[in-house]
């Protein structure tokens, strides 16, 4: 996992960003998901496929899954709440996501059929100290030598473990595109299905992504949010733009959770300065951030004509308040990017024949 990845990861931990992330991209900001209605779960998907003697096992490992307990009316209402962190386009991920919520409905069957098993155990003990016969309504038990029989009423129900009135939790996906790019992948399964005869698409099962991509919101649409995830996407928008520093002027401060998670996605890391409060100032930062910026385009002019090292040294010390060390790091960051997109032109190798 990258560094924006990792960054957003714990970010968005937070109930309170989680929450609010759901509620734009579900109820366009309305606040109907409450931050202490969630529950961390554990992201690990696991289950055993096709029975449980002879069966697969299959493990998979989401970024952040959490329960959402609501209520509607008088009733609880349970939905577990998935969300992936993408810095990058996945292409695979309709297959990839239509798997993670298998593998949640996977295991909430299993624990139905675990909470069964629990419960016939324990009835098979009580009737066993009771005349050692009886009946419930979920099977038919029997004990003879101390042996207990336990004969499920209905065949179906044996089979699955479960009732016929036992429901499930829905389980909704997000997945989060930290690009700064719209989402340009396939969005549905029949987008990646090689399928050359279209009328047995109507057949297939379609499973569609939830894409939730900032690049793709309207600057002023991120007023909808109620908590400082939305100044932390819309950096995430213009993380790759001019529009970036405009972004953060209008701010000025923010919580040092929101700042740590923005410092993945801008180029100078030490861009904030803290307040002995929760918040940290950005401004003073960002003055120094342009000033990066600044002597970035004097190195490149001097590169393009063929100026040395010790020549623009001498020239950015003088004309700017820095050192000679902070220059020669600015160079060598300015040689490592000339390296980087010679590489990507170089033409890949050819492979001989029969190798």
């Amino acid at each position: 996992m990258g560094e924006k990845d990792t960054a957003a990861k714990h970010y968005f931990a937070n109930d309170a960003f989680f929450a609010d992330a759901f509620n734009f991209f579900l109820f366009s900001g309305k606040k109907v998901i409450k931050p202490e209605e969630l529950s961390p779960m554990d992201s690990t998907e696991a289950a055993r496929i096709f029975g449980e003697k002879s069966s697969t096992s299959v493990q998979r490992h989401r970024d952040l899954l959490k329960l959402w307990g609501a209520r509607e009316n008088e009733d609880a209402v349970f939905m577990l709440l998935g969300l992936e962190l993408q810095s990058t386009v996945h292409y695979g991920m309709t297959a990839r996501n239509m798997l993670y919520d298998a593998l949640s409905y996977a295991t909430q069957i299993s624990d139905i059929k675990r909470l069964r098993k629990r419960q016939k155990s324990k009835n098979a003990e009580n009737t066993g100290n009771n005349d050692n016969s009886g009946n419930n309504d979920d099977a038919e038990l029997t004990c003879e030598n101390g042996v207990v029989t336990i004969r499920m009423t209905d065949s179906a129900e044996f089979l699955s473990g479960m009732k016929k009135d036992d429901k499930l939790k829905p389980v909704i996906t997000l997945v989060l595109n930290l690009s700064g790019k719209p989402w340009d992948g396939p969005v549905e399964l029949h987008e990646i299905l090689n399928v050359k005869n279209r009328e047995l698409l109507q057949y297939i099962n379609n499973y569609r992504l939830n894409i939730f991509s900032p690049a793709e919101i309207e600057d002023d649409d991120f007023k909808k949010f109620s908590t400082a995830c939305g100044f932390a996407l819309k950096v995430v928008k213009h993380q790759n733009d001019a529009g970036l520093a405009d972004v953060i002027k209008k701010q000025k401060s923010t919580d040092t959770e929101t700042a740590d998670f923005i410092s993945a996605f801008i180029k100078h890391k030490k861009i904030f300065q803290e307040k002995d409060t929760n918040e940290v100032n950005m401004m003073n930062g960002l003055d120094l951030w342009g000033q990066k910026l600044q002597v970035l385009a004097v190195i490149k002019a001097f590169k393009n004509i063929g100026q040395t090292d010790e020549y623009i040294v001498d020239y950015v010390v003088a004309n700017y308040q820095v050192t000679p060390d902070y220059v020669m790091k600015l160079i060598q960051e300015w040689h490592d990017s000339i390296q980087l997109q010679e590489q990507s032109k170089a033409p890949n190798p050819s492979i001989p024949a029969g190798s």
